[in-house]
Formats: structure tokens, sequence, C-alpha cells
């Protein structure tokens, strides 16, 4: 340790304190509605090497903008915006993503960066939203912008200002949410300020290096509980690109030391369609963020690590492994990227999948939670009108609990209130709730994903950035546990069979009254169905969780006495083999 103990837990809870605060800021000043109200945005500090201090899991990083303009040609009050997708991954990979960067200074010493990402409504593209099926490279998904600067000791470039207002559909919202994200920007600068001013700008930096250090520390010990033998491999596929598929990829887990080596050698060639997933250079520690956050379930108070010790220390402990050049995971420019998100999601569930098989069954089963949908038409007045949306999904079972329902994407993003849907959008929610049988059946029940019925009040098109894993299956399951219910989206129109959207692909037309559709994934569940105790699957049908048939076919439980069931004892031990 470099400074006494108390004083780093003290900044550590300092550091996690400035990011909410900005992030609270932002989401009562966003003029956008997905921003507001879906939170499709985050608030990342890092280290004066790009080191991230703070786990969340979808920043940016601020490595390109270091790469491209050197710390002496920094100043305070400098702003840089970036959103190229091959020089690091900014959250689902949309080019209307804008990640913005702050130096932090003490004086004329650079100490750290702050940078907030924000999923803007536009920046042109073939589509409104930027990222469309379809699109066959990244410069039909919008516009692209390497490391700028985009103000000068406060001073706002108006240049840059203009060139990216000119090439969006929606100008006057993106104008006032990037002033948005300058502003929270100033003020997380403000409270770095205040905070070096308590502790020293020499404390602070050890500081740094200390959370970063005990991250790392904690990781290794926590790999140390896998078998130092054995290589574990899980092989999965992204559905389609939009033009075809299934896309292979690979996983490979093993121990290497005080090391976790994940090799993804083995994924299929870059695709024409837009799932490829750059994680060449900072690639890498934008998927370690992602998998960090499931190898706490292999300590024994996963919830003290998950409080205060996640960052980029992680990222020492896991090493990435590329396949060579050309591949779905490292494509060559200009393939296109818009849902890279899909290819990033089947990268997350194959290494749970992996670390469950290392654990011997000791982590979760499957989760699939990085799934969206979108609209768009003309308002009355003739402008532009887009909605998009990420819903909640249901968690894996694991050994000891049943998997939790309705869990929020990664990032805490998305689901907007129904008043705020009804109130600022053409959109009346029909219905919603926890989707029946979504959750994976096993000895622990999956928790279960959800949907929604919109009925639209307006002409236009939808589509989806969906996948169903090659297989047309949802989350594994494990330990004789079934698989969660894949995702869906249908629109149902009067008088005709409901119509099932495909996952990526050209937007499908809608008009006025019709209705969509749209079921999440369910967790996977976890032991042999036929070992869970008939009274929670009593309880579960009882909640709605599980249907009657299920529970006879699947947990081979008989009931009896519609509506108010009960469990048949008698036939529910003829249909376990007299066990139950």
């Amino acid at each position: 340790m470099n400074v006494n103990p108390v004083v780093s837990e003290i900044v550590s809870g300092a550091l996690r304190s400035l990011e909410e605060e900005v992030e609270d800021l932002l989401a009562r000043i966003w003029r956008s509605p997905g921003l507001r109200d879906s939170r499709e945005f985050s608030v990342t500090l890092s280290d004066r090497f790009g080191r991230a201090l703070t786990g969340r899991s979808l920043g940016a990083s601020p490595v390109p903008v270091m790469a491209a303009f050197p710390p002496e040609e920094m100043r305070p009050g400098d702003v840089f915006l970036h959103n190229d997708p091959y020089l690091s991954p900014l959250g689902f990979g949309d080019t209307a993503e804008l990640c913005l960067t702050r130096p932090l200074f003490d004086a004329e010493r650079l100490l750290a960066f702050l940078q907030v990402r924000a999923r803007h409504d536009d920046l042109g593209g073939m589509r409104p939203g930027g990222a469309a099926g379809g699109a066959s490279e990244v410069y039909h998904e919008g516009l692209l912008v390497p490391p700028v600067r985009i103000a000068r000791g406060e001073r706002l470039a108006g240049d840059v200002w203009t060139l990216l207002v000119r090439n969006s559909r929606l100008p006057e919202t993106l104008g006032d949410d990037v002033e948005a994200q300058l502003a929270a920007l100033r003020v997380g600068a403000a409270r770095l300020g205040e905070l070096t001013g308590r502790c020293g700008a020499e404390n602070l930096t050890a500081c740094f290096a200390d959370l970063l250090r005990e991250c790392e520390v904690a990781f290794e010990d926590l790999i140390s509980r896998l078998p130092a033998e054995g290589s574990w491999e899980v092989e999965t596929a992204v559905e389609t690109d939009g033009f075809g598929g299934p896309h292979p990829l690979r996983l490979a887990l093993r121990r290497e030391g005080r090391r976790a080596v994940v090799d993804l050698d083995g994924a299929g060639p870059q695709a024409r369609g837009p799932i490829n997933c750059p994680l060449e250079g900072e690639g890498r520690t934008f998927l370690t963020r992602m998998i960090a956050p499931l190898m706490l379930h292999l300590a024994e108070e996963p919830d003290r690590f998950a409080a205060g010790a996640l960052n980029d220390g992680a990222g020492r402990a896991i090493e990435v492994r590329l396949p060579g050049p050309g591949t779905l995971l490292t494509p060559r420019f200009p393939a296109p990227t818009g849902f890279c998100a899909l290819t990033m999601g089947r990268l997350v569930s194959a290494f749970g999948e992996a670390l469950f098989e290392a654990s011997g069954g000791r982590t979760p089963a499957g989760f699939d939670n990085l799934r969206a949908w979108s609209l768009w038409g003309k308002d009355q007045e003739g402008g532009y009108l887009l909605f998009r949306e990420s819903l909640g999904a249901g968690t894996g079972a694991g050994p000891e609990a049943d998997g939790v329902s309705a869990v929020p994407p990664f990032g805490g993003t998305g689901g907007m209130s129904i008043e705020a849907v009804e109130t600022r959008y053409p959109l009346r929610i029909e219905s919603m709730g926890l989707a029946t049988d979504s959750g994976g059946a096993g000895r622990r029940r999956g928790g279960l994903g959800i949907y929604r019925e919109y009925r639209l009040l307006l002409e236009g098109e939808a589509a989806s950035a969906a996948d169903g894993g090659g297989g047309g299956e949802g989350p594994f399951g494990g330990s004789g546990g079934g698989p969660g219910a894949p995702y869906r989206i249908r629109l149902l129109r009067e008088g005709k069979a409901p119509e099932d959207l495909p996952p990526i692909g050209a937007a499908t037309a809608f008009s006025a009254e019709d209705i969509l559709r749209v079921e999440t994934p369910g967790g996977g569940g976890w032991g042999p169905p036929a070992e869970r105790p008939p009274e929670e699957v009593l309880r579960d049908v009882l909640r709605g969780f599980v249907s009657p048939g299920s529970a006879r076919e699947v947990f081979l439980v008989a009931l009896r006495g519609e509506p108010a069931w009960e469990v048949d004892e008698k036939e529910t031990r003829r249909l376990r083999g007299g066990g139950g």
C-alpha cells in the first residue's frame, strides 16, 4: 500500500460519489428521452494512464485520445470527442455514441481523465439512430469522428460543433445534449479539484495505484480458486448478420498461475453485416470489464468486491488473446460494427458458461441482457421521431437460489417507465409483465424475462438488434437445468397472423394501431427440473411464473383444482418415478 488504507477507502468512496453525482446531474438535464429516461450513458473516471478506477462496464477509454494528443498538448479546460469503434468500443457500438473526454489537472500536472459516454438519438447513417440492419460498411452507420478537440480552455470549438449537428436528423436535440455532456464534465472537474485540495495530488495518485493493485490482487485470489489444470471451451455463434449466418465464435478459459487466460482463437471470418466487434487494442480492456463481474461469483462475499474493488486492475489478472486479422473479433476497416453488442453478448455468455464448467457449477447459469429494438417515423410536424429501448431480462439460477427476474441491461440502462413512453411518444403500452415460462427449468429456476405490448399510434418502421445464438435457444442451463427462453419480437396486425420480426435485417413497416410485442430472455436453470420441490413449483404456478402445463411436462409436478391449484401428490410421485 502506498497510503493509509483508511485514506484509500475514503478516496474510493469519493470517486464513486463523483461519478454518481455527474450521472445524476445528466439524468436531470438531458433533452433526449432515450438519455434521460433510459439512462443510455455512463461516466468513467480514469487515472492519467487511462485505467478506469471504478467498475463501469460500459465506459469507454481515454487511450485513443492520449494517442492522438500527448499529455504535453493538453491543457486545463480542454475536452476531446470521439466515437470511432475501431479505436475503442463505446458501449453498444453505435456511431451515435459520442464520448467526451476531459483531462483533469492539479495546476499544470495531469492527474486523471473524466469521460461521459452517451448514446445520442442520431448522428446520420442509413436509418435514424445509426446502427442498422443491412449496413455493409461502417460508413453506412453514421459520421465517424476520430479524437478531436471540441473545447480548448473551456471555449467550444464551433467548427466541430457545426459539423456534428449538421450530420444529425435531430440537430437541436443533439446540440443540447452535447452541451449537457460538456457541463457535466465541468462539474466533475470541480469535484476532483475539491478532492485534490483535501488529499493532495501525491496522496491522490498514490490512492489510484492502490485501488488498481487491490483489484488485481483480489482477482488473482479469485482465479486461484479455479483448477490449475484443464481448459474449458465453449463454441457458440451469432445467429445472423442480416445477410447470412450463423457466424461461429469460440472461447477457451484456462488458468495460468494466478492469471486467467481467455483465448478467442477460432472466431469466424468478419461478417458482411454489422455484427463485427473490433477487440484489438482497447477492445480487450472493454471485454475484460464485461466479464470481470462474472468472476465475483467465485468469491465467498461477492457483494464486498462489487461495492469497492472492481476496476481496471482486473485486466492485469485476465489476459484476452485474440485471433489473427480478418475475423469477427478482428475485422478489417471499414467492416460495419453497429450491432457489435450482439457479438459481445455471445462472448460474455460463452465466458459465463466456461466459468460455470471450470468452477464445477458454483457460478450462475446463463444470462443474456444485450438486446434492443427501435422504431422510427415522422411526427405530426414532419420531423423525425425515434424510439429505442432495451428491456431487462432474467438472470441465471445458481446452486443456492433461483435467478432474479427483470434485471436491467448491462450498465443499468433501458426500460423507460410507462408514463414516460406514453407521454413523450405516439405509443400506448397495452400490457406488460413477467413472461410466463421464460425462466429456464431446474432445481433452481432461472429468472424471468419480461414482455411489453406497444400499441403503435403512427406509421413507420421497426427493427430489432437481437440474436438467438445460432440455435434459437436462450441462455444456457447448467448441471441438468434447462435454457431460458430466447428473445422474441412480434408484430400483431388485426386480422392477420402474428409476424416475427427478423433478429437483424431490413426494417419492417407497420401501420397505426398495430401492436408490437417484445419478450426478453429468461435466465438458465440450475439442476434437474424434477428435483424442484413440488411446493415451489406450485408457488411458481400461482404467481404466474410457470404454466400448469410446464409444471406437469417439465417439472413433473401434477396439479389439480384450477384455479386454486394444489399439488396432486399421488400423481406427482408417479410422474417422478416414485420420487419427489
